[in-house]
């Protein structure tokens, strides 16, 4: 089970008005061979400058889901404060927290993974969520190629990760045809392709999320906007 909701977690100088995000809120479905859900992702902005919430909250079959991450934003850079998981499934338990403490430089996992990294000096590190936000803002300053870094889950290790613009689709939500520019993410050290559809009449609001690796396909798609 836990395998799979995995797949789910990794499942966010140019003219820099023109890559605000907006916040928003959506409601998504996520499917695959083992388990499926729906529920409620949203951008937020609050009160305090700079801080922004993403956060995605689900049901599921005898259980219940929500994955949190908190950052900052300020002069079109994004730095990573908490990325957070709490899973419930029947008896079953599982939370976990990433820390990013920037003050000491040290990035922390608590709960079922428990590790500590050194945060790289020169480059920003990312969560598995609000990597899709800097995602965007790439694709929007016209990049075709790009690397973002990320930590693994399991064992802390900070992993560069590639992406590609490598064409255009079209994806239906809500009765309505959004025309789209997919980007793919090939990890090679575990054989996974992932590919984003970012809907540029929705300020390139990423609506499906298709990830294949040995296991299967996993699916990530935005039934409704709110």
């Amino acid at each position: 089970m836990y395998k799979y909701l995995g797949l789910f977690f990794v499942l966010i100088s140019f003219d820099l008005a023109s890559q605000d995000i907006p916040d928003y809120k959506g409601e998504y479905a996520f499917t695959n061979s083992r388990v499926s859900m729906q529920g409620i992702r949203e951008l937020i902005s609050h009160e305090e400058n700079g801080k922004r919430t993403i956060q995605f909250n689900a049901k599921f079959p005898l259980g219940r889901i929500k994955i949190t991450s908190d950052f900052i934003e300020k002069n079109n850079l994004i730095t990573s404060t908490k990325y957070f998981v709490d899973v419930k499934w029947t008896l079953i338990s599982d939370k976990r927290t990433l820390n990013f403490d920037q003050s000491s430089g040290t990035l922390t996992s608590k709960g079922k993974f428990e590790w500590s990294q050194a945060l790289l000096e020169d480059e920003n590190i990312f969560d598995p969520l609000n990597v899709q936000i800097q995602i965007r803002k790439n694709v929007i300053a016209g990049l075709s190629e790009f690397s973002l870094m990320l930590p693994d889950l399991k064992t802390g290790a900070i992993e560069s990760n590639n992406y590609e613009v490598v064409g255009d689709g079209t994806f239906e939500v809500d009765g309505t045809i959004y025309s789209c520019i997919i980007v793919e993410r090939i990890r090679l050290q575990d054989d996974r392709t992932t590919r984003y559809f970012l809907a540029p009449d929705l300020d390139y609001l990423i609506i499906k999320v298709e990830d294949e690796d040995q296991d299967g396909d996993t699916m990530l798609e935005l039934k409704k906007l709110y």
